[in-house]
């Protein structure tokens, strides 16, 4: 690992620390979205008003080149949004770390730059 000083090496474990409390939490990419539906019964008012179509919420994702949609029971609501939260906050966390790594490339490349220019001289 290269290192970039003082500011960025605290900066690298707070995020690896994170992310290893992150690794416990259940983790699920998609979204959830509302549809209005009708129930197929030919007396209720959905079947003729559309402002009156049953709500459902739904996962969506896309996995192997499809996008999957599953309904979510409202018991089940609650723990797929921290899935989704917990998988967002990784992403975040992953691209933190890696600004963390490009930082300590450029710095190398400085450097390298810097002894070159200094072996020349």
């Amino acid at each position: 690992m290269l290192s970039q000083g003082p500011q960025v090496d605290p900066r690298r474990r707070e995020l690896r620390r994170r992310l290893r409390a992150l690794s416990i939490e259940p983790l699920m990419r998609g979204s959830i979205v509302e549809r209005r539906r009708r129930c197929g019964r030919r007396n209720c008012a959905c079947s003729q008003d559309e402002r009156a179509r049953h709500p459902g919420k739904f996962l969506a994702v896309h996995l192997e080149g499809r996008t999957q949609v599953l309904h979510l029971r409202p018991e089940d609501e609650a723990y797929v949004r921290r899935a989704i939260d917990a998988y967002e906050r990784l992403w975040t966390l992953i691209n933190e770390l890696t600004a963390c790594e490009i930082g300590d490339l450029r710095l190398q490349a400085q450097r390298r730059q810097r002894a070159r220019r200094r072996a020349r001289s």
